[in-house]
């Protein structure tokens, strides 16, 4: 396996995951706009609640893994083209 299969092999796994909580941050943010505004404001989604901690958790690691993505993107571009098959 070259360098560049095992970096489009973790770059399908970043995806992967980064789709994953994507998703959850989607029905995060829906299950938020649903919630009554006084839930909001001192139940779940109040500034210490749960559900607001679990929401920057899922951000948190969405950035992180997105960051990732990035940075593998720019490792394999830097390693130029693979090489043509003649």
């Amino acid at each position: 396996m070259t360098n560049d299969d095992k970096i489009d092999k973790v770059l399908a796994d970043l995806t992967r995951e980064r789709d994953a909580l994507d998703e959850q941050v989607q029905a995060m943010i829906g299950d938020m706009a649903a919630a009554p505004e006084e839930q909001r404001r001192s139940g779940e989604w109040a500034a210490a609640g749960a559900s607001t901690a679990r929401y920057l958790e899922l951000t948190e690691r969405l950035a992180e893994v997105e960051q990732a993505i990035i940075d593998l993107t720019r490792q394999r571009a830097a390693s130029g083209p693979p090489p043509s098959v003649h």
